[in-house]
């Protein structure tokens, strides 16, 4: 028990040992040097130190421990200071009267004149170190607290956009559904042999999704395969109205947010006009530590207002993963997405 103890608080000893005895040498040192070197002093201030430091440390921790529950020093700074200075001076001149009545007083039997002197004396040496304590404990306190809350924010914000993108995500994920359900109905009485191919590629998107769908990155070899099995599914529902490009290396120690190329795939064919005669050109490659989705603009005259959350929330995510931002690129001819790649996992 005792040795648990010992490594519990022997943080907190120590500082009970080593503070009011530095504190007392300091004021040797500043008002009485040649008292150094002089036993009978030294153990004077040994005694005098640790009958003053211990009880109004102890005493102060309490101050300090109340007054965090009523004022905290990250909500008001300046009067938790305030307070802290006066209630621990009050405690301090109320301190060194004690030991002043019992030491000077009861003890050496001093005059009251000299016992007023040092007793005005030391009262502004407790003062100036009171202050300086303060300062000096609250101000780490201070800074360890919001340093924390900093990270805390961070850590929300980061918790924020990965919900945000799941719910970004899960819209995606019914419409596409419902389109290659709806493709797949009419595939059924035209190929049977390649509706179930279909049915077997979709499966395989959606086991994607269940498997990722708690992942922060991929690699860039599993977001290809993806990619590849969403085309698939692309080319069938469109035919040649849709003309993909994909031009990735299967790489597994470069890593992308899951899904972020599906995303901008489907955003490209959501806003665009698709026919035989005018088809949508979509291109999606590597162009060093990036990756582009690139496709002409062909507008479509009648569309949902979009409030572009969808690529918000990918700028977002990418912030806190990477030091490289999100390029979007709008000309009158193409729309141009570039996402970083990542070259390590966060």
């Amino acid at each position: 028990m005792p040795a648990n103890f010992l490594k519990k608080y022997y943080k907190k000893i120590l500082v009970y040992l080593v503070a009011p005895i530095s504190i007392g040498l300091l004021i040797i040192l500043m008002s009485y040097p040649q008292g150094i070197f002089q036993i009978d002093i030294l153990s004077y201030v040994f005694i005098y130190s640790y009958s003053i430091g211990i009880p109004y440390m102890l005493v102060s921790a309490i101050i300090e421990l109340q007054l965090e529950k009523r004022i905290r020093w990250l909500n008001k700074p300046l009067k938790r200071f305030v307070i802290t200075v006066l209630l621990e001076t009050i405690w301090a001149f109320l301190l060194i009267l004690i030991i002043h009545y019992i030491f000077l007083f009861r003890i050496r039997g001093d005059n009251m004149s000299l016992i007023y002197e040092r007793t005005i004396n030391a009262f502004i040496y407790a003062a100036i170190f009171i202050v300086l304590g303060v300062i000096t404990q609250n101000s780490i306190f201070f800074f360890k607290n919001w340093k924390q809350a900093a990270v805390n924010e961070e850590i929300l914000k980061r918790e924020i956009l990965l919900v945000e993108f799941e719910v970004l995500k899960n819209q995606i994920n019914p419409h596409f559904l419902f389109n290659n359900l709806t493709a797949l109905t009419s595939l059924v009485y035209k190929d049977q042999d390649k509706a179930a191919l279909f049915i077997d590629q979709l499966a395989n998107v959606f086991r994607y999704i269940l498997e990722f769908r708690e992942t922060e990155v991929v690699d860039l070899a599993t977001e290809k395969k993806l990619l590849n099995t969403v085309a698939f599914l692309y080319r069938i529902r469109y035919d040649e109205s849709l003309q993909l490009n994909i031009d990735l290396p299967e790489e597994k120690n470069r890593y992308v947010i899951p899904m972020v190329l599906q995303i901008l795939l489907e955003n490209a064919i959501k806003h665009n006009k698709l026919s035989t005669k005018k088809p949508l050109k979509v291109e999606i490659k590597q162009e060093g530590s990036y990756i582009y989705v690139k496709n002409n603009l062909q507008p479509k005259t009648a569309i949902q207002h979009s409030n572009k959350l969808g690529l918000k929330n990918i700028q977002s995510r990418y912030k806190y993963l990477s030091d490289k931002e999100v390029n979007i690129e709008k000309t009158e001819k193409y729309f141009n997405v570039r996402i970083p790649v990542l070259n390590k996992k966060p």
